[in-house]
């Protein structure tokens, strides 16, 4: 009897610590951006994309002044681009559906009281509907919807300095290891053609941001800049019903916005 009370007693210490031990924390907020994405030599899409995002984050105490933090990101935005191309014309106002999910982990490392270094990883998953069909360019070629996801690795740090009481300023920077994209183009809509889907399998994303914090008894306010770059090489040639075979042409896109995100 006197074991199972020293166990009962010591399952509530440990209950009690852990739970002393873990830190919530939830963002969510705004974001405007501006994407260029070009298929050099063939064509040219941009536009504006509005939208929100958002992540919560679970921070482990492991040690002192070390933390695992871990959690999930999304970021959901919609857009109008405009096309562009010397072979097929132009075309304004397509609509664009923009999806990002991401689970990101690492250590947390408390350097100094002021300073906060945070490598980590995860995986990634990128979501662009691009949809032109039932449109027209100017040169009279019909347009078609493009669904394009990439799967990737994202391996970066984040460092955070809080430069005066209640104010902090964080940079961070990233690579993107490119596992796979496939790129699904809706052509059966068009009469002789047929949907097509193409695997890309190289390639590698860049991201990098800087905001600044200012916060309050219980909850945050930042704001701040950010770039995010995919380059991917041609897709591998898939075959229609007819030997016809299509390619997804090498491709580079530029995301360079703004974000606004309320912590609590």
């Amino acid at each position: 009897m006197r074991k199972l009370s020293v166990l009962f007693v010591a399952v509530l210490m440990f209950v009690g610590v852990n739970a002393y031990a873990l830190e919530h924390e939830f963002t969510v907020g705004p974001e405007i951006s501006h994407i260029t994405y070009k298929e050099p030599d063939v064509m040219t899409e941009k536009g504006w994309f509005y939208g929100i995002a958002g992540k919560y984050t679970l921070k482990i105490d492991v040690a002192k002044d070390w933390k695992i933090a871990v959690g999930p990101e999304l970021k959901l935005a919609k857009g109008s681009v405009d096309y562009s191309s010397p072979i097929s014309g132009n075309m304004d106002g397509i609509d664009d559906v923009l999806f990002e999910a991401r689970l990101i982990a690492g250590p947390e490392w408390k350097i100094t009281p002021e300073m906060t270094l945070k490598p980590y990883t995860g995986f990634g998953y990128r979501s662009l509907v691009d949809d032109s069909q039932g449109m027209k360019t100017d040169k009279g070629a019909w347009g078609y919807k493009r669904w394009i996801r990439y799967y990737y690795i994202p391996v970066g740090v984040s460092y955070t300095y809080e430069f005066a009481k209640d104010w902090k300023g964080n940079v961070y920077a990233e690579y993107d290891f490119f596992v796979r994209g496939k790129v699904t183009s809706y052509l059966g809509y068009l009469p002789g053609y047929e949907d097509i889907k193409n695997t890309q399998k190289s390639g590698y994303g860049l991201r990098a941001g800087i905001n600044v914090e200012k916060k309050f008894t219980s909850w945050g306010l930042s704001f701040g800049p950010y770039v995010k770059y995919w380059n991917v090489k041609d897709s591998e040639v898939a075959y229609d019903s007819l030997g016809r075979g299509w390619l997804e042409p090498r491709n580079h896109s530029t995301e360079v916005g703004g974000a606004l995100t309320v912590s609590f």
